[in-house]
């Protein structure tokens, strides 16, 4: 059985990274499942899960330790998170979910304490750099995506030096880039795919960009490299998204 595993604290991020799960275990096609690493003095999500109609599986010893040995079994689609810190942002991911990030080499959800996740998704966001590396890592998800008819939402952030001199002038022109920007980095079908192009940083238009579609997931391929000067779309991703923020290992 291949499941998607949700790592489940009994705080108020339980109940999003629970409908994260279940809504990823549709797009993975999987079961979902949820994991508490018991802690002295700590409550269980029991009656949550329970709730929802998820397993749940209970464990003991150093939560890092217990959630990457478990995401680590092949039968593991994906594993998702809740963010929980207080450096580098608002809210971004903490100790826990940033050192699994960097062991677990499987597509990792990082789910805000306050995200409204719907248990079906309708709309991810795939920001795309223009390289082979990151469209070849996210193809997989977005061949999910289709094969669930979301819609996807495919964003290409141009900056000056690299948007295309005609784009203000020749509407038929601008066109046919796009299409060829498609072929070239989104493999066909192309239905339920739109191109959205942006001029200026990456990392300060994903999280604007899924906020003004409505975007219920972004979906970013990383190199779970997190020392300095590295991954600043990521961190800045992680530290302002409302909604889940599916990361992609490129290795």
């Amino acid at each position: 059985m291949t499941i998607v595993l949700a790592a489940l604290e009994a705080d108020a991020c339980a109940q999003p990274v629970l409908s994260a799960a279940i809504a990823l275990a549709d797009l993975f096609d999987a079961t979902p499942v949820a994991l508490h690493v018991r802690e002295d003095g700590t409550r269980s999500p029991k009656a949550l899960a329970s709730a929802a109609d998820v397993e749940l599986r209970e464990t003991a010893g150093d939560p890092i330790e217990q959630i990457v040995a478990a995401a680590q079994a092949p039968h593991v689609a994906a594993l998702v998170l809740g963010a929980r810190g207080v450096h580098g942002g608002p809210q971004p991911a903490g100790h826990t979910a940033l050192d699994v990030m960097t062991r677990v080499t499987k597509p990792i959800a990082v789910v805000p304490p306050h995200a409204q996740v719907r248990q079906r998704l309708a709309r991810i966001l795939l920001p795309l750099e223009g390289t082979s590396e990151t469209s070849q890592a996210l193809e997989k998800t977005r061949k999910l995506a289709h094969g669930r008819q979301l819609e996807i939402l495919v964003l290409h952030v141009h900056s000056p030096a690299t948007v295309p001199a005609f784009s203000d002038h020749e509407p038929h022109a601008t066109q046919l880039w796009e299409q060829e920007f498609l072929s070239r980095y989104i493999g066909p079908p192309h239905q339920r795919v739109s191109l959205v192009r942006r001029l200026g940083v990456p990392a300060d238009d994903v999280v604007a960009v899924a906020r003004e579609m409505n975007a219920e997931l972004i979906v970013l391929a990383w190199n779970q490299d997190l020392s300095p000067g590295r991954a600043r779309i990521v961190s800045e991703t992680l530290a302002h998204s409302d909604v889940p923020v599916l990361l992609i290992p490129t290795a």
